[in-house]
């Protein structure tokens, strides 16, 4: 008896120290830094990219997958943001990774990992994933077993990718994916770069012809603020709300500032200034917008004008007031179409209010569905302090640069 007890305490102080040593093992070859990536990619970065399906909408490239993670988790924007996708979808954990790079891509409502692991490292994930529920079925391990994506359409998006500034990592929206970012054509290719306080991404697609230098002043106690060369086609939903052709002047450019939304009303009621420049022509289409609304005081707004520093400036409110005083940060982009700063701390509850007003979706669909995508992308980012973005076309491509800032 007292040897078969000593042989299984023998047996079980072998089998800790063999897991022992397999923790310390896969903790020490889980590295903690990465040199992100760079383009043009790698011949093994472009190698692992071949793998992704043609069922594929997007797909993400992470070098050093563990060590992105230790940074996202570091970073106060993104770190309730990965918290939030972990604890609705199954993700692999950063052990997992070991030194390997990741591949993710989203077919439909599912999202795959595919991981390159040495041996051991590859038996203990799947020993791991056959008690994780859901992960067993979504990381992949060395073989894929889906028919990759055509070749050609995977060299022009490198092509596009060879644009790119360094980052943590890659992402890469198909043609046939239609998430509400990146807001430009399709494929678009983004560089994703994390700091300790920042979060920077640069996203490039084929572009137009390139517009002029854009100008702006952006307000700094504005909830959001924009101002672009051309108007979106969003601008004419505005006519609705006012009752009057507000986009007559901001058809050659402008600025919008807004401070808040009357949401308690069956149409929301934006409060903020409409700003054009004081040129000649520009002031014979404001004076005649300006004349058309006083003639009925448009559906209950006060209007109220100025002029200052070359602007022409429109309110339905007491905000031209604010904005008088208010202080600035100048955008200066070449080829620029927009820039925009957003409050996401300020504006999200009114975006979530939006979202459920039946006047919104029925008068202003396209403001309504500009709405709710905004609130899609920037709920995960809530913490950040700052969104800035400016978007420009300039030889043959179309550029978006977004900046996070936690304070």
């Amino acid at each position: 008896m007292v040897a078969v007890v000593r042989s299984f305490l023998i047996f079980i102080v072998i089998v800790a120290v063999i897991f022992g040593a397999a923790v310390v093992y896969l903790t020490v070859t889980t590295p903690h830094q990465s040199a992100g990536i760079r383009f043009p990619l790698t011949p093994e970065e472009r190698a692992l990219l071949a793998q992704v399906p043609a069922s594929a909408q997007s797909f993400a490239l992470i070098p050093a997958a563990a060590a992105l993670d230790a940074k996202l988790r570091a970073n106060p924007i993104t770190r309730d943001a990965l918290d939030s996708w972990s604890g609705r979808n199954s993700v692999p954990r950063p052990w997992m990774f070991g030194s390997a790079d990741l591949l993710a891509w989203k077919s439909g409502d599912s999202v795959q990992y595919f991981l390159r692991l040495d041996p051991f490292r590859a038996f203990s994930v799947r020993v791991y994933s056959l008690a994780a529920r859901g992960l067993g079925k979504s990381v992949r391990i060395n073989v894929s077993s889906e028919p990759p994506m055509d070749s050609d359409e995977l060299a022009r998006i490198l092509d596009l990718a060879g644009k790119l500034p360094p980052g943590d990592a890659l992402v890469v929206q198909r043609e046939s994916g239609r998430g509400s970012f990146p807001p430009i054509g399709r494929p678009t290719v983004t560089s994703v770069q994390v700091t300790a306080t920042d979060v920077n991404l640069t996203s490039i697609a084929a572009g137009e012809v390139p517009a002029a230098t854009l100008n702006a002043r952006l307000p700094r106690a504005a909830l959001l603020a924009v101002a672009f060369t051309s108007p979106p086609r969003m601008i004419n939903d505005l006519n609705r709300l006012f009752g009057a052709k507000i986009s007559s002047v901001l058809s050659d450019g402008g600025a919008i500032a807004l401070y808040d939304i009357d949401t308690g009303k069956l149409l929301p009621r934006p409060i903020g200034v409409i700003v054009v420049p004081a040129d000649a022509q520009r002031r014979a289409d404001f004076d005649s917008l300006v004349k058309t609304l006083h003639g009925g005081e448009s559906l209950g707004y006060r209007v109220r004008t100025a002029e200052r520093g070359g602007e022409l400036l429109l309110s339905f409110d007491e905000s031209i007031d604010q904005y008088l005083k208010d202080r600035f940060d100048e955008a200066r982009v070449p080829g620029g179409q927009w820039a925009v700063v957003i409050d996401p701390k300020r504006l999200l509850p009114i975006l979530g209010r939006l979202s459920d007003n039946i006047g919104l979706r029925v008068a202003s669909p396209r403001l309504f569905r500009a709405a709710r995508d905004l609130e899609g992308w920037i709920t995960p980012l809530q913490q950040a302090e700052r969104i800035e973005a400016n978007d420009s076309t300039n030889s043959g491509l179309e550029e978006l640069r977004v900046h996070l800032a936690a304070k």
